[in-house]
């Protein structure tokens, strides 16, 4: 995995699905615009890599050794100022797990953290989502995050009563044959592991904008297994929503909330 941070087509916000005041959870949908986690390649070093080679038990699954200084690649540590660019290192996948098979209770464990740079956001502007993992215990956490082939974090925006907003109107078109026929990128896990009382952070640009099914000839581009492409409508409107983030966190067992694969916060759309 080689990847640079791109920045699709936002798309998520959560509420609680109880009340009946709250949007009902979501999977994460192929077809929605996301923020794409893509990073440097295996040889960028950061503050992350200074922690694994400090402790070898948070180096990469296997062992798996980075190629230009031969030391352990940056998949775990205390303080992970870039989740994406680490989940995006090829050293980091944990080859041949199936975290999903075995979902673990982290709800002692582990706290979700989403953060808006500034909770007004005036209509069409961006802003920058910030999601926080931090281990609440004394051992070492192992978190499981899905790539396919990068990982996805993708935005859903709710009004405060649980409407969805920012999906466009109408069924979903069909997709060109070459597109619908072509297989889909594999799926694989990377494994990251959070040091006792450590942290790991990302942060993902945001548009307050709704959508629309792209063109004929945009879609003869779309990804194979995304469903179909969406582009900008224009602006969300004045008014208070609630913004989800599907992260591609996996291997754990929530309730009917997501409370820790999808995180959500409140805020207002104001000019």
């Amino acid at each position: 995995m080689n990847w640079k941070l791109v920045s699709t087509l936002p798309c998520f916000a959560l509420l609680a699905a109880c009340g009946g005041s709250k949007p009902p959870a979501e999977s994460p949908e192929n077809s929605e615009p996301s923020a794409s986690a893509e990073a440097p390649s295996p040889h960028h070093r950061d503050k992350t890599s200074e922690a694994s080679d400090k402790d070898p038990d948070l180096a990469s699954p296997g062992g798996n050794k980075d190629g230009a200084g031969g030391k352990a690649a940056p998949c775990g540590g205390a303080d992970i100022s870039d989740l994406a660019a680490v989940l995006a290192q090829g050293s980091c996948e944990a080859k041949g797990a199936s975290p999903e098979s075995s979902p673990k209770d982290l709800t002692d464990k582990l706290e979700v953290k989403i953060t808006l740079d500034a909770r007004k956001v005036a209509p069409g502007a961006k802003a920058t989502v910030g999601i926080t993992y931090h281990n609440k215990t004394g051992k070492d956490l192992p978190l499981y995050f899905v790539v396919d082939p990068e990982p996805r974090f993708e935005f859903q925006v709710f009004t405060t009563k649980g409407a969805r907003v920012d999906r466009p109107a109408g069924l979903e078109p069909p997709l060109p044959p070459e597109v619908a026929n072509a297989p889909a990128p594999e799926k694989v896990f990377s494994l990251v592991t959070l040091a006792p009382q450590g942290t790991a952070r990302v942060s993902l640009p945001w548009e307050a904008v709704r959508y629309k099914w792209a063109s004929k000839e945009a879609a003869k581009g779309a990804v194979p297994g995304r469903g179909y492409p969406q582009a900008v409508a224009g602006p969300l409107g004045r008014g208070k929503y609630v913004l989800r983030v599907v992260t591609p966190l996996v291997g754990v067992t929530e309730g009917i909330d997501h409370e820790v694969t999808q995180p959500r916060l409140d805020l207002e759309v104001k000019p």
